[in-house]
């Protein structure tokens, strides 16, 4: 049981050609490719490579190349341009950092003291006082 083809499928290489064919029989004179023709063209692309495309179709390769490459273009614009609103939650970007410092002196005198986020103390100033205290 033969089932029919889906409607969005590709047409092969050899449909695209008998198409190119029938454009340059029929074509009163020299002129630019119809876009149908060259959409056709472009949508065979990756399933036949550039090379393959443009010497069936008789195209120049070159200009395959840059109207596949501004199709793959737009399409991945589009792709991109769909997405919806993305909520990122910046109320906290960054955990507030953890210090721990220890201090001890020849005499065995010892200090140890934990901050969490920002302090606005001077590091250097507190352990000069530490280790300048009277004896």
């Amino acid at each position: 049981m033969d089932l029919p083809a889906p409607a969005n499928k590709k047409p092969p290489l050899e449909q695209v050609q008998e198409q190119f064919a029938h454009w340059r029989r029929s074509r009163a004179k020299r002129g630019a490719i119809p876009d149908a023709l060259w959409q056709a063209a472009i949508m065979l692309f990756p399933d036949y490579g550039l090379h393959r495309i443009s010497k069936a179709l008789r195209l120049n390769y070159t200009d395959l190349k840059h109207r596949v490459n501004a199709h793959r273009s737009t399409c991945e614009q589009s792709e991109v341009s769909t997405a919806g609103f993305i909520e990122l939650g910046l109320s906290d970007p960054m955990p507030p950092g953890e210090c721990i410092i220890e201090m001890a002196d020849q005499k065995g005198a010892s200090m140890r003291m934990y901050f969490k986020g920002e302090t606005g103390l001077d590091i250097l100033e507190l352990g000069k006082a530490f280790w300048s205290k009277p004896s």
